[in-house]
């Protein structure tokens, strides 16, 4: 560390790699979520729509 980062407040520069890589970390954690219950919201809908093409599909099928 240098003199001059601890008379400035600026953290050293291993400590910003390290928070850089958190934070990297994070959001990719974030997106992998958002990614995940967005899947799941398009598996409901898939699935919602499946049932009512059965239910046309036995209408049909009864006419």
């Amino acid at each position: 560390m240098c003199v001059s980062d601890s008379l400035d407040g600026d953290p050293p520069p291993r400590k910003h790699s390290r928070e850089i890589d958190s934070l990297r970390r994070e959001r990719d954690s974030i997106k992998r979520i958002l990614s995940q219950a967005n899947l799941d919201e398009l598996s409901n809908e898939l699935e919602k729509l499946n049932d009512s093409l059965s239910k046309i599909e036995r209408d049909f099928a009864g006419h």
